[in-house]
C-alpha cells in the first residue's frame, strides 16, 4: 500500500508539474515564426472583427524576434535592427469584398527607436493624421508611431472601402497602446523657420544616415544619434551629437581626411576656423563645422556665408 500511494503521489506531483509548465510553454513557443516573451504578447493589440467596421483576420498571425526578422525581411532587416528592433507581428486582413490589408505592429527598444523608424518608413508629401504620436497616410500604405511602437498597413489598392479599412484598424490598434512617446529633444534642436517636417529623419546608426545622404559608405561619423531637415531654401541641415568633445573631435578629424581622399568630392578647402568645404557630384556644395560635442552638415544651394550663419545660430543655443 506505501508504495502505491507513493506512485499515485507522484503521479499527482507530474501531472501537476506539466499543467503548470504549460501556458508558460505556450507563451514561449513559436505561435508562427516567432518567440514570444510572457509579458510581451503582441497578440494583445491586434484588433477584433467588430473592432474594425467588418475586416475579419485572414489566417494566423506571423510573430517574428530578435534575429527571425531576417526571414520576414528579406534585404531591409538590419536598419529595423540598427535602430532597435525587438519582435514585430503581422496579420491580413479581409473584407467581404475580398480586399486585403496587412497589419505589422513592430515594437521597438524605446520610443526614440520607434520615432526613428517612423521618420525612415515616411516621405514627404504624406497625409498627416490625428492618429498616435504621429501618423502619415501615402497612398494605400499607412504608419503611425506610438510608444515604442512602429504600425504599418498596406491596402494594395486605393479604393475607398481599402483607405476607410487601413484607418478603421489602425484606429483599432491605436487605442489598444495604451502608452505614448515623445520625440528624441535633438529633434528641436533643427531651426523651425522654412523647415519641411515631413522631411525629418533621426538616425540611430549609419545605415540611417547613408539611406538619407551616402556621404561615405563606411562608418566615418561613427554616428550614435543624429537628425537631419530640409529646407525651403534648397538645402538640408545635419546634426550629428557625440557623447563628449573629444569624441566629436576625433570623427571630425576622420571626416576630414574622408572628403579630402575620397574620389566622389570635389574642390575640398579646410580653413583656419576648422570648415571643411567641398562639392558632390551632383554639384551641390557639402560644409561641415564642429561645435562642442556636434557635427553640424549643410549641404546644398547655398553660399559659404549662409552656411556659417546657420552654424551661428546653432551655436547660440542655450540648450546644447
Amino acid at each position: 500500500m506505501a508504495g502505491e500511494n507513493i506512485s499515485i503521489s507522484m503521479i499527482k506531483k507530474l501531472i501537476l508539474g506539466i499543467l503548470l509548465f504549460i501556458p508558460g510553454l505556450f507563451l514561449f513557443l513559436h505561435s508562427s515564426e516567432g518567440l514570444l516573451s510572457p509579458d510581451k504578447d503582441l497578440r494583445l493589440y491586434l484588433p477584433g472583427e467588430a473592432e474594425t467596421g467588418g475586416w475579419k483576420g485572414d489566417g494566423l498571425p506571423q510573430i517574428y524576434v530578435g534575429e527571425d526578422l531576417f526571414t520576414y525581411i528579406n534585404g531591409g532587416a538590419e536598419i529595423y535592427h540598427e535602430y532597435g528592433f525587438k519582435q514585430v507581428i503581422v496579420q491580413d486582413f479581409l473584407n467581404k469584398n475580398k480586399k486585403s490589408i496587412s497589419l505589422e505592429i513592430f515594437e521597438m527598444s524605446n520610443p526614440e527607436s520607434a520615432y526613428g523608424m517612423y521618420t525612415f518608413k515616411t516621405n514627404p508629401g504624406g497625409e498627416e493624421l490625428a492618429l498616435g504620436d504621429e501618423a502619415q497616410l501615402a497612398d494605400y500604405y499607412m504608419n503611425f508611431w506610438k510608444g515604442k511602437f512602429i504600425i504599418t498597413l498596406t491596402g494594395f489598392d486605393e479604393d475607398e472601402g481599402t483607405i476607410k479599412g487601413l484607418q478603421k484598424i489602425a484606429r483599432a490598434v491605436e487605442a489598444k497602446i495604451k502608452i505614448s512617446g515623445k520625440k528624441p529633444p535633438l529633434v528641436s534642436f533643427l531651426p523651425k523657420k522654412d523647415l519641411l517636417t515631413q522631411s525629418i529623419k533621426y538616425f540611430k546608426g549609419n545605415l540611417g544616415l547613408y539611406n538619407s545622404y551616402p556621404f561615405f559608405a563606411r562608418d566615418v561619423f561613427g554616428i550614435d544619434k543624429g537628425i537631419k531637415g530640409d529646407y525651403r531654401e534648397v538645402y538640408s541641415f545635419y546634426i550629428i551629437k557625440y557623447k563628449n568633445d573629444n569624441e566629436c573631435q576625433k570623427r571630425f578629424d576622420e571626416a576630414k581626411v574622408g572628403f579630402e581622399g575620397s574620389p566622389r568630392y570635389r574642390d575640398f578647402m579646410f580653413d583656419k576656423e576648422e570648415l571643411i568645404q567641398v562639392r558632390d557630384g551632383k554639384g551641390k556644395l557639402i560644409f561641415i563645422s564642429r561645435f562642442k560635442r556636434y557635427i553640424l552638415i549643410v549641404r546644398g544651394i547655398l553660399s559659404q556665408v549662409q552656411a556659417r550663419k546657420i552654424f551661428a545660430s546653432f551655436a547660440l543655443r542655450s540648450d546644447i
